[in-house]
């Protein structure tokens, strides 16, 4: 007899990770430095993310040279109560 949806069960749990990525897009002979955070579950799943922005950045050109300089799944999640009232806009 075949599962319901109701009886699948998953095999993992599977949690988007934060990664910090730096890199480097050259358009047009011009040079612009990129920091991002993005989400994905493997370095894949994040290269992926970075070819959507970079897409949706520079959506008017034809070559874009990407260089990664840094890609890091990060490692503390920051508690936003700590920069309560020090921080002013």
């Amino acid at each position: 007899m075949e599962e319901s949806w109701d009886d699948v069960s998953w095999e993992k749990d599977v949690r988007l990770k934060e990664w910090y990525v730096e890199y480097i897009a050259i358009v047009n002979d011009q040079k612009y430095h990129h920091m991002s955070i993005l989400y994905g579950e493997d370095m894949q799943d994040v290269q992926r993310s970075l070819l959507h922005e970079v897409r949706r950045n520079y959506n008017s050109t034809d070559r874009i040279d990407i260089t990664v300089l840094k890609m890091k799944e990060t490692e503390v999640q920051t508690d936003a109560a700590l920069f309560e009232g020090i921080y002013v806009p």
